[in-house]
């Protein structure tokens, strides 16, 4: 069974992608796997006056990145230490997320993990041969790119901080609302602000805070997982539409719709789904080191195919 890196930013409790990334190589390492986080090196930012000596502050770069690099202390998540050469040998599998242009760690076997549309933050798609996609769920849109291959299997890896959103210490009325923009940027705001909290860079123990005591959560962000955190907490949880995108669109499989209304006017069901959100996440939970497992049989599976290698061999000519 070939080893698996995950290419990964620092662990960041408020990006859903990050934490799913963190979580994916934790689950792996639990269930008798070997896994690594890579730190990702895309994001490193180099001042103007650095670039007369660009080898030294690349160096210098690298060193402060890898050091200073967050994970998560109750996570198996180990940083990978060893050679770079040796992960482009074919006993590993290379997990990047979808923002991640090329194969920066030139990895023989690569899994591209979709967890958002292709090209949405960036505008790039810029992938390789022969990779293995698998989509988050099925909010994602179908992808197919050129010599890859789509998956048949969802991979939904999510940590849920259920120790902070839940029904505990809920006061005896609730006034109010909250709401979050992150990657609603530029969509109009439909909600009176006054008396409204915005939630954005709130850490997880401050924003379940504010879903316990507001009425109403309105999430302008299409697929964030607050959505459903602050429905853990007893809100009213409202997502914004997204234009000409329908409910059945947006999340196709109604349980994915539990808790949540994608707009104001279907609050009840999602009031009359809450119940159901909570069974449906520890259901999730239950089963993620299933996935996990599903996952990593998969792509081992792929990468010792027959149409990949000989794919591998007619383009090694």
């Amino acid at each position: 069974m070939r080893k698996f890196i995950v290419f990964a930013p620092p662990y960041n409790e408020m990006q859903g992608g990050v934490v799913c990334l963190h979580k994916l190589t934790d689950l792996l390492n639990r269930i008798g796997f070997e896994a690594y986080i890579f730190p990702s090196y895309e994001n490193i930012i180099f001042n103007k006056s650095d670039f007369f000596l660009p080898s030294l502050r690349l160096a210098r770069e690298f060193v402060r990145h890898f050091r200073n690099f967050k994970t998560n202390i109750n996570f198996i998540s180990p940083i990978y230490d060893g050679p770079s050469e040796s992960i482009q040998s074919d006993e590993w599998i290379v997990v990047y997320y979808e923002q991640v242009s090329g194969n920066p760690l030139k990895a023989r076997n690569v899994v591209r993990w979709l967890l958002h549309q292709p090209g949405y933050h960036t505008g790039i798609i810029n992938y390789g041969f022969n990779e293995l996609h698998i989509k988050f769920n099925e909010a994602i849109r179908d992808f197919n790119y050129p010599n890859s291959k789509l998956a048949d299997f969802l991979l939904p890896i999510i940590h849920y901080p259920l120790n902070y959103y839940n029904l505990n210490q809920i006061p005896e009325r609730r006034s109010g609302s909250a709401y979050c923009i992150r990657k609603g940027k530029g969509k109009l705001i439909r909600h009176d602000l006054k008396d409204s909290v915005l939630i954005d860079n709130l850490s997880h123990k401050k924003a379940a805070e504010v879903f316990k005591r507001v009425k109403t959560f309105i999430s302008y962000d299409s697929y964030t997982a607050y959505s459903r955190f602050a429905a853990l907490c007893g809100c009213d949880s409202i997502v914004i539409p997204d234009e000409n995108v329908s409910q059945e669109q947006w999340y196709p499989n109604p349980e994915d719709r539990y808790g949540v209304a994608y707009g104001f006017e279907n609050i009840n069901a999602a009031r009359e789904t809450r119940i159901l959100l909570q069974e449906k996440i520890l259901k999730e939970v239950e089963q993620s080191s299933k996935i996990a497992k599903v996952f990593a049989e998969s792509s081992d599976s792929y990468f010792n195919g027959s149409r990949y290698n000989l794919f591998r061999k007619e383009h090694a000519q």
